[in-house]
């Protein structure tokens, strides 16, 4: 039989556990309006109408494991500073507290439906709301009319229909999942929720959110259309996933969700126009269906891969271009791939921006190396001055003399060529007049007669009465013979510079 009391002592109590076994106790802890420390009903308590006196508990208020409750109650309980447990009553049938209204935290756990859940005063000022595994079928009186709370878990409730809570923030966790899938979710006044979860909702409306800080999860409902119009920032990752009556997502506002986007398993999904503000994305985008419009026209980044697969024969590649993604590309239809295209790894373009360099090392020292053999010992070959001259009418050149020692060489590997002052290239002779009027320098034989290469025949100009010689400039830079000063040389017998 419940237990019903009326007392007129006012008074302040502290104890840190009160348990309530009996009459002397609930008679106890009705004379406190504000009692500090826990109140806990024992397990073989039937009934209680307790706590009339009582307005404020600076502790907890627990009532769990107990199979013969049938009913909780109080007239006159306004604030509960820590948590209000409620858990394992299998025959609760009656909750009446019309003046609560402040609380930490409500934990209401493994609790059939109750007949009357009486909160005539709904609950203003929750922080942490737990309610999992009951047979409840509405929260009517747990409406949550607070700015802001920390955990909003409403989880494996397989009755409940409605969920109407009107907090503005949710700093934590908001998952409200395994319920009935008739459930309709309403969050009014939500604008701001750190990371949340939902799914088995047959309707969702969060008119003025705005930004989540983490991730964003919607799977497993029976919503035909998402429509979330302000929302335009997820921190995490956003997720809409096996919706099989999915037909519109409505999210105008979006325009930045810094981790992965995956919207599949909803076959009646068909277009993504309305993610028509999109234009980042941190991370992969993963999209599957029978998507004929998949065009995201603001979209300008895709952090990491891009996957478009449609369960149709053709895929809407062209909506989505390679460009978008820094990672692999990837667009299939049911008949197979159609476009894939994967990126070189950092590893692999780092061995092949080594390789570039290597090569361009040794191409750079193989033409240093051209060069320089070409100025040193590259040479053409001595030709043959035995030959008869094409136009000199069979006359023979003489014979070429032998290279000096290098004791009769100069510091520039030529014997005193101070003393001569015109030299004529053999293959370039002028004319015997051009000669007798003209002096070369050495330094203006290039120009004037074409460049001479090693290895070629040098011959000494001479005048009528001089006997004519030759002379030879060898590979290396070997000593060239001349005739003697003693027989002068262009006029100027023994004069040396």
């Amino acid at each position: 039989m419940p237990l019903s009391l009326s007392v007129s002592i006012r008074t302040e109590c502290n104890n840190a556990t009160t348990t309530l076994r009996n009459i002397a106790d609930v008679v106890a802890i009705a004379t406190c309006t504000t009692y500090t420390g826990d109140i806990v009903v024992a397990t073989d308590v039937a009934g209680i109408s307790a706590l009339l006196g009582v307005e404020e508990v600076i502790g907890s208020v627990i009532v769990a494991n107990n199979s013969a409750l049938t009913t909780i109650s109080s007239d006159s309980l306004r604030s509960v500073s820590n948590e209000v447990i409620l858990e394992t009553l299998p025959l609760l049938a009656n909750i009446s507290l019309p003046m609560w209204s402040s609380v930490n935290t409500i934990v209401l756990n493994k609790i059939p439906a109750p007949n009357v859940i009486n909160m005539q005063t709904t609950v203003q000022i929750v922080t942490n709301l737990y309610i999992t595994d009951t047979t409840l079928e509405t929260l009517f009186g747990l409406l949550l009319q607070t700015s802001q709370m920390e955990n909003l878990i409403i989880t494996g409730n397989q009755f409940l229909q409605s969920c109407w809570f009107g907090v503005g923030n949710i700093t934590q966790q908001a998952t409200i999942t395994n319920n009935s899938a008739q459930m309709t979710l309403t969050l009014p006044n939500l604008t701001y929720a750190y990371n949340m979860e939902i799914t088995n909702a047959s309707a969702i409306e969060m008119p003025v959110l705005q930004s989540i800080n983490q991730n964003l999860d919607i799977s497993y409902s029976a919503v035909q259309n998402l429509t979330l119009p302000m929302l335009s920032y997820v921190g995490g990752d956003l997720d809409v996933k096996d919706n099989a009556q999915l037909v519109g997502i409505e999210m105008p506002d979006l325009v930045n969700v810094q981790g992965n986007v995956e919207i599949s398993g909803s076959p009646q999904l068909e277009s993504l126009s309305g993610l028509s503000a999109l234009s980042f994305i941190g991370k992969d985008l993963t999209l599957a269906g029978e998507f004929n419009d998949a065009q995201l026209p603001t979209l300008t980044s895709i952090g990491n891969n891009l996957t478009l697969t449609s369960t149709d024969d053709t895929a809407p590649c062209a909506d989505l271009p390679r460009s978008l993604a820094k990672g692999t590309y990837t667009c299939s239809a049911a008949g197979g791939d159609q476009h894939k295209r994967t990126p070189l790894s950092k590893g692999a373009i780092a061995g092949i921006a080594l390789a570039a360099g290597l090569l361009t090392i040794a191409l750079t020292a193989a033409v240093v190396w051209w060069l320089l053999r070409r100025r040193h010992g590259g040479g053409r070959e001595i030709p043959d001055t035995t030959s008869t001259s094409a136009t000199g009418g069979g006359a023979d050149r003489p014979a070429l003399a032998p290279p000096l020692s290098k004791d009769k060489r100069s510091s520039y590997g030529y014997h005193d060529l101070k003393s001569i002052e015109n030299v004529v290239d053999a293959g370039r002779v002028p004319g015997k007049h051009q000669l007798e009027h003209q002096d070369v320098p050495m330094r203006d034989l290039g120009r004037k007669y074409g460049e001479v290469e090693r290895g070629e025949v040098f011959e000494m100009p001479t005048e009528a009465n001089r006997e004519r010689r030759e002379m030879s400039a060898s590979p290396t830079g070997a000593a060239v013979e001349m005739a003697s000063p003693s027989e002068g040389v262009g006029g100027r017998v023994g004069e040396g510079r």
